[in-house]
């Protein structure tokens, strides 16, 4: 049996940690089935009510997936925790732009400059991988992206990635790392654009472009990546659905 320490904590929070940290320690993996309720409640001692209710609350958070007559699963980049659920520039005709190929432009050896540094929250200077692609819709280039993945967090990624090119880099992380990104945390500003990026976008230098910044969370809470996506506005559109 697995004993709680008393704390002022109710059960059900106590419960939810304890699992969340067994999936961080990977004794279940991504995709992998937990325990019944049933059988959880017998092994903590608790009521299956209590055990419910921490499973509830994992399920909200995006942690577990509960599939009915099957059970609850730790949260997968596959299946019904979608890959680009993140990805929330559109067409103008209302299509998801993530869905197509992604072209790979460069990957290599980078130290994360002071934006990179304060985003991460880790040292100037921190050894990682730069990842520029382009991100198409029917063919033609719609978005830049530039993602940085620490060596620490991610060893070996340039070779990884230059050998996949993966659509989704979160689903890469998740099956290479074991890292389930959970959250992102996304600030948005207009600009022009780069010469490199009217290059890669077939644009005039200069031209008003959307870009968004963001920060991956793995499921402890570790910033684990850092990216920009960039697209000019005159056919795209960035999209949230809020409540």
């Amino acid at each position: 049996m697995t004993v709680l320490k008393p704390t002022a904590q109710p059960l059900y929070q106590q419960v939810k940690q304890h699992l969340v940290h067994r999936v961080l320690t990977g004794e279940w993996k991504p995709g992998q089935l937990l325990p019944s309720e049933f059988k959880l409640a017998d092994e903590y001692g608790l009521s299956q009510g209590t055990v419910r209710k921490a499973i509830e609350d994992m399920a909200s958070e995006g942690l577990v997936t509960r599939q009915a007559g099957k059970g609850t699963f730790v949260t997968t980049h596959d299946g019904d925790y979608h890959p680009f659920r993140f990805h929330r520039f559109y067409s103008d005709q209302g299509e998801r732009i993530a869905k197509d190929e992604a072209v790979l432009v460069s990957s290599s050896p980078a130290k994360a400059d002071t934006r990179i540094a304060k985003g991460l929250d880790i040292r100037k200077g921190t050894a990682g991988c730069k990842t520029v692609r382009i991100r198409q819709l029917h063919a033609e280039p719609a978005l830049v992206e530039t993602f940085f993945l620490i060596d620490s967090i991610c060893p070996g990624a340039r070779d990884f990635l230059e050998q996949e090119n993966p659509k989704s880099v979160y689903l890469f992380m998740e099956r290479h790392y074991n890292l389930l990104i959970t959250k992102v945390l996304e600030q948005l500003r207009a600009r022009s654009a780069t010469e490199q990026e009217a290059e890669l976008l077939n644009l005039e230098p200069g031209t008003p472009v959307l870009e968004v910044e963001r920060i991956a969370y793995s499921l402890g809470g570790e910033a684990v990546e850092w990216r920009t996506i960039v697209g000019a506005t005159d056919h795209i559109h960035y999209r949230n659905e809020l409540g």
